[in-house]
């Protein structure tokens, strides 16, 4: 473990020490004063890569070498940490016109700002990762280095690996073709919007495949902006139903969990549209066909909705962090750091980011998190060697009403399950509900005052769930 911090420390200064002459060529040192109005170099929502400049806003303080804090005016985050070269003087009139006219007849001097051109990528993937308050500023330094020699894993376009091809062995069967599902005028519309894009993207390519499975619009769990956004799907039941099973284990997230927990440093990072970044084999390509109104598309990238879609992505992180273990864990494309000293975090975020690099992969910046104390995984709250399960998915069950079908009960029971760990007893006390759920027992359910009994219970227990201590 010293050898590896030696090296990657040593690489890390290096590196830094490169980019310092590179772009210190032209540059003189700026200094701005606590008061003092400045513009401030900010990406254009939705688009990450895209930058303006805003203003004027004012200097509180100097935070670090070349860091300042910044009073933007807003109410999301007032004050933030931003580097120099986010940062520029801002003049009011009178003031340029007094400063034109005691530079005339003056040598014109090089402009003291640095050359934007080459860091506004880098610039924006910083501003799009979100860096733990509860850093300090050499801190947040680090990572801006750190992140800055792998601006290319960090994309809104999905990479593609080459260390692997994904198959459907569907055996001696025929092909299955579906018919395509009626859709209003509206889906319509969608649809034909999301193939043109992953048409654009390479995702899907014109097919003439005797396979064919139907599309349908799925609503997202999250809006932005208060508007309806819907995922794109494929109806694979027909295919899947004939692919054979390909059984290679997915993690147990309560086993994940235990193991982040009694990290102090730790950080997340999700995948770009994880499974569009692992190619399909020629033959799988005809097998995914989707039929819509505008005609036949194939997927040359793995879909969402395939059955064995999961378990070939879980290889392939499994494959990508072979040997980074100890300090790194992934279910599907939710990757997590963990670690009990900021200098090993370091290490260990770059060689995790090194390994998928290599690998051809990218990342989603505005999904991840650096240096945090305590991060969500997995629909839990962990870190300082605590586990806690979620306040929304708390008054989600707080506020769930008693069903007279199957279905509710289920999810019902699914959701509090999946938190049975805070909930002593939970198997004799969910029991009644349990039996509802019986293959034998109709779809329209009983509720008994056992029930009603057993759904309060529940519902207490989670409402007084503990704090977990960490088992590591």
């Amino acid at each position: 473990m010293a050898e590896y911090m030696k090296k990657a420390s040593k690489n890390l200064q290096a590196s830094q020490e490169l980019q310092k002459q590179w772009h210190g060529q032209k540059a003189v040192p700026i200094q701005y004063q606590p008061g003092q109005k400045v513009w401030v170099l900010e990406p254009v929502a939705p688009r990450a890569l895209q930058d303006k400049w805003s203003g004027p806003h004012i200097i509180v303080e100097k935070k670090g070498e070349v860091t300042y804090l910044v009073d933007l005016g807003t109410a999301r985050s007032p004050l933030r940490v931003l580097h120099v070269y986010r940062l520029k003087p801002y003049y009011d009139r009178a003031d340029l016109t007094l400063l034109m006219a005691t530079d005339e007849g003056q040598e014109e001097e090089s402009d003291p700002l640095p050359d934007l051109f080459s860091s506004t990528e880098q610039d924006a993937l910083v501003e799009g990762v979100f860096l733990a308050d509860c850093l300090t500023a050499e801190q947040k330094d680090h990572c801006i280095n750190l992140l800055g020699q792998f601006s290319e894993l960090f994309s809104t376009v999905p990479g593609t690996t080459s260390w692997c091809e994904h198959t459907i062995d569907t055996g001696d069967s025929l092909p299955v073709k579906s018919k395509i599902y009626r859709q209003p005028d509206h889906v319509r519309d969608c649809i034909k919007q999301e193939v043109q894009k992953m048409l654009e993207l390479g995702v899907v390519e014109h097919s003439e495949s005797p396979w064919a499975s139907p599309v349908v619009l799925v609503p997202k769990p999250h809006s932005k902006d208060g508007k309806r956004e819907m995922r794109f799907c494929a109806d694979y039941r027909g295919l899947n139903q004939v692919t054979k099973t390909d059984a290679h284990p997915i993690p147990r997230a309560d086993e994940l969990i235990d193991t982040l927990a009694s990290a102090k440093y730790l950080s997340t990072f999700d995948l770009t549209a994880g499974y569009w970044q692992i190619k399909l084999s020629e033959d799988a390509k005809a097998k995914t066909t989707l039929s819509t109104i505008g005609g036949h598309y194939q997927f040359t990238v793995v879909p969402f909705g395939l059955k064995n879609a999961p378990a070939a992505f879980q290889r392939l992180v499994k494959t990508v962090l072979q040997g980074l273990e100890a300090f790194s864990a992934a279910y599907l494309d939710d990757i997590a750091v963990f670690s009990s000293t900021w200098d090993d975090h370091l290490v260990h975020l770059w060689k995790v980011l090194e390994a998928l690099q290599k690998a051809g992969l990218t990342i989603k910046a505005s999904k991840c998190q650096i240096g945090q104390g305590k991060v969500v995984y997995l629909g839990y709250l962990v870190g300082g060697e605590q586990i806690a399960p979620l306040q929304g998915k708390i008054q989600t069950i707080i506020d769930w009403v008693p069903s007279t079908t199957q279905t509710p009960v289920i999810a019902f029971l699914g959701l509090t399950g999946y938190y049975r760990r805070f909930i002593k007893n939970y198997g004799s006390i969910a029991a009644p509900l349990n039996d509802l759920t019986s293959k034998k027992m109709p779809k329209k359910v009983l509720w008994t005052a056992n029930c009603q009994k057993a759904f309060e219970e529940l519902k207490q227990a989670m409402c007084s769930a503990p704090v977990l201590k960490s088992p590591c």
